[in-house]
């Protein structure tokens, strides 16, 4: 049976809401069917899912879209332009296909007639993707955020954020610029009071726990008449999942051998920011121990190590086949807090693979499905408790 790692998901958003789920996956198969040739009819298969709009859920729908076969020729050019989007007419209007998927993206529906427990946020590191990021490589490419939470968690609003962070793109974002966007896009969807008060767990991996610690600092510092949807952030996080945060710096030698040559390359200074022993990232750690003492922590860190990044003479291409290094050493994945404030949760994997689960029984997931399945029963009462005081 082929991989389903070789089988891209897209997303599709801007599909109106007048239908009910069933008939919009209908009337989205046929307009997709429509754009293909005849030759690709028989080839292809479409595996639709209609999930909520993180931003407009009364108004719009977004899908997510697995074509088993091969990729339509009318969406080829996404392949070749992974922040591209493809405009395609539906109706009266306009949807777009993406891979990118920058932004929020819910992954599933919350089960019916049952009120939302939490919203479980989820952010990749350092040249990720927001959804392959959380997909196993084994043959049936499980993304578990989506496949296995769906089931075990279906009372919860579960989102993956994407940002840009390609080392191939040149890009001049800096820690406080991917934290500002973060907090612009919370805003968006946490803009009611029913969904302030809401509680959020968040499941961040490598650079994605950076952003994530900047954006909560930044939160504690903003007032009410700043913005009531950012001041009611930190009350509202009740847990995290850290796998392989670089506290203290991450090994970014193989990096900058890659960028080597471009001295006035615009990532180069993003790597400055998070290498290893870096002052920035030293000074941003005492601020985030300090404002989540009283949260649920728990840090998963990599046993396994790492193939550096190495340049192949015959594909042109910069692999990992080089020397294996530990890209987070376990002193700079750990909060070091005591273990009553901080679980620390070692994971025999290397620094890619520490959040990738092929199956429910990987002992990876299974730690944090019965880690989020807690916060799930506790955090309604803690939450509410904070926005009393």
């Amino acid at each position: 049976m082929a991989s389903r790692m070789k089988r891209p998901v897209f997303r599709i958003t801007g599909l109106p809401a007048l239908q009910p789920d069933d008939e919009l996956k209908a009337t989205l198969v046929a307009a997709i069917d429509e754009n293909l040739s005849e030759d690709e009819k028989p080839k292809l298969r479409i595996n639709a899912a209609i999930v909520p709009s993180c931003y407009d859920n009364e108004q719009e729908r977004v899908a997510l879209v697995e074509f088993h076969g091969g990729v339509p020729a009318f969406l080829s050019a996404l392949t070749a332009d992974p922040l591209g989007d493809w405009q395609v007419e539906m109706g009266d209007g306009d949807i777009s296909y993406d891979q990118h998927f920058l932004g929020f993206t819910q992954l599933y529906t919350p089960k019916v007639d049952t009120p939302v427990s939490a919203d479980i946020i989820a952010i990749t590191g350092l040249d990720g993707h927001a959804y392959g990021s959380w997909r196993g490589k084994g043959n049936l490419g499980r993304m578990w955020l989506r496949d296995f939470l769906s089931k075990d968690l279906p009372c919860c609003r579960t989102m993956i954020y994407g940002y840009n962070s390609k080392l191939s793109s040149h890009g001049i974002d800096t820690i406080m610029d991917y934290s500002r966007g973060l907090i612009e896009e919370l805003k968006k969807v946490r803009k009611t009071e029913e969904l302030r008060r809401r509680p959020i767990f968040f499941i961040a991996h490598s650079f994605g726990g950076i952003i994530l610690a900047h954006s909560l600092v930044k939160a504690v510092q903003t007032t009410e008449d700043d913005d009531p949807t950012i001041a009611a952030l930190h009350r509202a996080t009740y847990g995290m999942l850290l796998f392989g945060i670089p506290h203290k710096g991450l090994v970014v030698d193989d990096i900058q051998k890659m960028l080597a040559g471009h001295s006035s390359h615009p990532r180069n200074a993003l790597l400055e920011q998070i290498k290893n022993k870096s002052d920035l990232l030293a000074s941003q750690l005492e601020d985030f121990k300090n404002l989540v003492r009283d949260r649920k922590i728990v840090s998963f860190y990599e046993t396994g190590q790492t193939r550096q990044l190495q340049f192949d003479s015959e594909s042109k291409q910069w692999k990992r086949t080089g020397d294996f290094v530990t890209a987070v050493d376990t002193e700079s994945a750990l909060l070091q807090l005591p273990g009553s404030m901080e679980e620390k949760i070692p994971l025999h994997a290397d620094h890619s693979m520490i959040v990738k689960f092929d199956s429910k029984n990987t002992r990876g997931y299974s730690s944090a499905r019965d880690k989020l399945r807690q916060f799930e029963q506790d955090a309604p009462r803690v939450v509410a408790a904070r926005f009393c005081t």
